[in-house]
């Protein structure tokens, strides 16, 4: 997939700032999904909103449970 709306990892984390070890903590557990570019993990325009809005109920001391049930309703 190459789509110029495509996020590198560092990129989002850099808009967030927030480190790239905790993007790719939420990515393994499966908050967030990815796309590859090649050979690089990126993100979809919906999964940097997905990925911002986990960062804010993160940020607001959310357990990773709680953090899944609320993007799930």
């Amino acid at each position: 997939m190459n789509d110029s709306r495509l996020k590198s990892l560092a990129e989002a984390a850099n808009s967030l700032e927030i480190s790239l070890s905790l993007v790719n903590k939420f990515i393994n557990l499966g908050l967030v999904k990815t796309v590859k570019n090649g050979n690089y993990l990126m993100l979809t325009p919906y999964g940097f909103r997905r990925l911002s809005r986990i960062v804010e109920l993160y940020e607001k001391s959310y357990s990773t449970d709680n953090i899944e049930a609320v993007l799930n309703h």
